[in-house]
């Protein structure tokens, strides 16, 4: 049976870790399953193949989808393509879908209407489709949400990540009947590798800062984090030095945030930039730091996990929903920079780890994971689609 892992990519390291915690799961549970990856630009033929992966054949491209013909392919052609390690949708039994955050109003109609088709598809050949714990909306009224809402009851579960999206689910007039339901995000107890902290020589001592581009351009307070955003960051890492910790810039998501991790690195005085490559061994990084600040929302994730004290931004609502998970909504900086040290500044007072209430917190969502997983191997066929 080929289970795909639909959302799937390898430059965002926290995209990149739910990747790698799913496949860990489906090999230690249902070794029987083989598993399927589609391309990318950030999903490229080498990073899959290493997997060992089947190769996902695309029939789509911008408004042309011809997924449907894959149905009909002679089984000579089907062999023909397994030889070179390719499969079509319709040799796929189900979907675990991971996007993280790909359907909503940021990202246009055209997700919706693909995913609302795909999602009729399955339904008619019995096959499952999982939404796993994900950012969904918000949802402007249109032809792209409503065939959405309307396809979800089609899905085997959808799993919204945080409360907000739940709610932007439950609003589409169309999605009643849908298996809806809240679930924490799946890279909470996904291990980190201790021994890369010792390799980029982070420990309690020093303060990890993530920038992300996405403060720059996105959210409702894009434009008052456009003009401060950086000056922030300089001002938090200033302040860290102040009390005695070394401050070192992780570059969380490749290329996309390079230029700015180095900018930030070389306006700081020139700080060390950690650009680790494996997702792993970049949170056994995180752990090892006596304080985090992130603009990277698995960042954040990572670091509150281990139990470590991280000061977040927030460009989306995924970010304070997180928080709160852990009562810690008062660790979300705010665009200004006397507040935003001021902050800091409190959240350092009480020392480099979570109290014992938040880690109380943290073993709750860890558990909740494992029930989700429970879950998922219930409702995954055992036997493929007729």
């Amino acid at each position: 049976m080929i289970v795909e892992i639909r959302g799937a990519q390898f430059a965002n390291q926290g995209a990149h870790l739910m990747l790698l915690g799913v496949l860990e799961r489906l090999h230690a549970r249902r070794p029987d399953l083989e598993v399927a990856l589609a391309p990318g630009p950030n999903s490229p033929y080498r990073a899959r193949a290493l997997l060992g992966t089947w190769q996902k054949l695309q029939l789509r491209k911008g408004s042309l989808d011809l997924t449907r013909a894959g149905y009909a392919l002679p089984r000579s052609v089907d062999a023909a393509l397994a030889r070179y390690g390719m499969v079509t949708e319709a040799r796929v039994d189900a979907v675990l879908d991971i996007s993280g955050f790909a359907y909503g109003d940021r990202w246009g109609g055209r997700p919706l209407e693909a995913v609302a088709a795909e999602l009729g598809r399955f339904h008619r050949y019995g096959k499952r489709y999982l939404f796993l714990p994900q950012a969904f909306g918000p949802f402007t009224p249109s032809r792209a949400a409503s065939r959405f809402g309307a396809a979800l009851w089609q899905a085997t579960l959808v799993c919204a990540r945080d409360e907000e999206s739940l709610e932007h689910l439950l609003a589409l007039p169309e999605a009643r009947g849908a298996a809806i339901s809240r679930w924490p995000d799946l890279t909470l107890g996904v291990r980190g590798d201790p021994a890369a902290a010792v390799r980029w020589h982070v420990d309690a001592s020093c303060a990890l800062i993530i920038p992300n581009v996405r403060m720059l351009d996105s959210g409702p307070q894009a434009g008052v984090w456009r003009r401060d955003y950086l000056q922030v960051l300089l001002a938090l890492a200033a302040e860290c030095r102040r009390q005695g910790l070394t401050a070192k810039v992780v570059n969380h998501a490749g290329r996309e945030d390079a230029a700015l991790c180095a900018a930030l690195a070389s306006d700081a005085g020139g700080l060390e930039v950690i650009d680790e490559p494996q997702p792993r061994a970049l949170k056994g990084v995180i752990g090892a730091a006596g304080v985090v600040i992130s603009s990277r929302y698995h960042g954040c994730v990572s670091a509150l996990s281990q139990g470590v004290a991280c000061l977040g931004t927030s460009w989306s609502h995924k970010y304070g929903a997180l928080f709160a998970d852990f009562g810690l909504d008062s660790w979300l900086a705010r665009p200004d920079v006397p507040a935003a040290v001021s902050t800091l500044s409190a959240l350092l007072a009480q020392g480099p780890r979570l109290s014992p209430a938040a880690m109380g917190r943290r073993d709750e969502l860890v558990a909740r994971v494992e029930r989700l997983w429970d879950e998922v191997f219930r409702v995954l066929p055992v036997e493929p689609a007729a």
